[in-house]
């Protein structure tokens, strides 16, 4: 016997203890009239009778007591459901949600910077016959029912709703992930085998130490050092005369700083300085000022890489990687971006423009070297990501990776995001092909944990 997928139409009235079943449906489940069977949304469930009725479209009928038991939310398109033969189980979902930390504005009923990506992931769930909510963690322990945000087709409004089938991390705190409240959260849905991802932040350091036991990624990593103790980074910094000081937990190119060796001693810029730089002298009083800003932090050292530049711009590739339905990794998008002259980055928030990986490629190389390079590119990052998810215990469905291309044109891996920016850039027809890859992947995520139960 299998599991059977369909979507159908949910409407609320009748009887309590009965569901009532559009023929097809009936016929296709194999089920008889007054037969019994469990009705599952989330974590409850309740047992009915089941009639036929008649319909012009695949159509259950439930009434108000058993939704309101079952915590459903007012569906207003068709959902998919999946029916085990075998138990005599009809599954209403999958249930999705995104888990936020994202400030909710209670006067517009939105998510502020996040409400276009949630509206275009609802959207296309809502197409799939996804329900799809928003959540924040509140609780150690999940009692038949959650508080999450539904969408009432002109805001979000909190109210009781199933506990999730799949959770989309998007936390955007690194110190909210590392709360215990927030571990408690991952205890409660992995008590119920719910599956989470992205798994969390990725550590620099952390990224290079798995990387670097790769012996063919080797040749791709720059040589880097955590930011500890002044003889390492003394030794370091004589080595290589350009140095990148980084944050293990940043992004979006803040709070780093490059060091360029002089005759007259080390330059300091800062990448939120355009103009400003700073000469030390010595190490010992480079190191004590680095020290004291640091203070406690995470810092990696890293090798500077002399970088391909475009009108005297610093570029790098951005890749956007997602788990298939199959769990295989595939290209999303690579684009480039161009920094801000001036800048030591050349991230989107720092003022970096970015434009189509193979139109640059093409402006900069004869067509047969763009395409060469955009293969290279693409290749290195798919190798990245298997490598890298093939190392960790916890799910990752999406990672942006940068990579660039130094003037030699060898590449190099700069720096992985397991929370990609959701920023819209680009125009699409409907939806954006990373949104379609999130919500494929949720799916896979829920008919993996089906097959399990069957």
């Amino acid at each position: 016997m299998k599991v059977l997928y369909d979507k159908a139409v949910i409407n609320g009235e009748g009887h309590d203890d009965i569901v009532q079943i559009e023929q097809s449906l009936l016929n296709r489940w194999n089920l008889k009239k007054n037969e019994q069977i469990v009705l599952i949304v989330g974590a409850n469930q309740i047992q009915l009778f089941v009639r036929p009725i008649p319909a012009k479209k695949p159509t259950l009928v439930i009434s108000r007591h058993s939704i309101h038991h079952l915590a459903l939310p007012a569906l207003q398109f068709p959902v998919q459901m999946s029916f085990d033969q075998e138990k005599n189980e009809l599954r209403i979902g999958p249930f999705l949600s995104v888990l936020t930390d994202q400030p909710f504005d209670n006067e517009t009923g939105t998510f502020g910077k996040l409400e276009i990506f949630l509206q275009e992931l609802r959207s296309f769930c809502e197409e799939k016959g996804f329900p799809l909510y928003i959540h924040t963690f509140q609780t150690a322990e999940f009692v038949g029912y959650i508080q999450g945000f539904w969408y009432t087709g002109s805001r979000w409004e909190l109210c009781s709703l199933p506990v999730p089938d799949v959770v989309y991390n998007r936390i955007h705190s690194r110190a909210k992930e590392k709360s215990i409240a927030f571990q408690n959260y991952l205890s409660a849905l992995d008590a119920q085998d719910i599956p989470i991802f992205n798994g969390g932040f990725l550590s620099k350091q952390e990224v290079h130490e798995i990387l670097v036991e790769y012996e063919e990624l080797i040749h791709f990593l720059p040589d880097t050092i955590p930011f500890d103790t002044e003889e390492e980074f003394a030794d370091f910094i004589e080595k290589h005369r350009v140095v990148y000081i980084k944050p293990s937990f940043g992004s979006q190119g803040r709070n780093i700083c490059k060091l360029t060796s002089t005759l007259e001693g080390w330059v300091l810029e800062h990448s939120s300085d355009v103009k400003d730089t700073y000469l030390f002298t010595t190490v010992e009083e480079l190191f004590r000022v680095l020290k004291k800003n640091i203070k406690h932090r995470s810092y990696i050292v890293q090798k500077g890489i002399s970088l391909l530049e475009f009108d005297h711009k610093k570029v790098d590739f951005r890749i956007l990687l997602n788990k298939t339905q199959k769990k295989l990794w595939k290209i999303t998008s690579l684009v480039a971006r161009i920094g801000d002259a001036g800048h030591i980055v050349s991230n989107l928030s720092r003022g970096g423009e970015m434009q189509n990986g193979m139109e640059f490629l093409r402006a900069l190389f004869d067509e047969r070297e763009a395409r060469r390079l955009y293969k290279e590119i693409g290749s290195l990052a798919l190798r990245t990501a298997v490598y890298l998810s093939g190392k960790r215990t916890d799910l990752f469905g999406e990672l942006g990776i940068d990579i660039a291309l130094d003037i030699e044109k060898h590449p190099w891996i700069i720096e992985l995001n397991s929370k990609p920016s959701k920023a819209f850039q680009g125009s699409y027809e409907k939806f954006r092909p990373s949104v379609k890859s999130i919500v494929e992947y949720m799916d896979s995520l829920y008919r993996e944990r089906n097959a399990l139960r069957s």
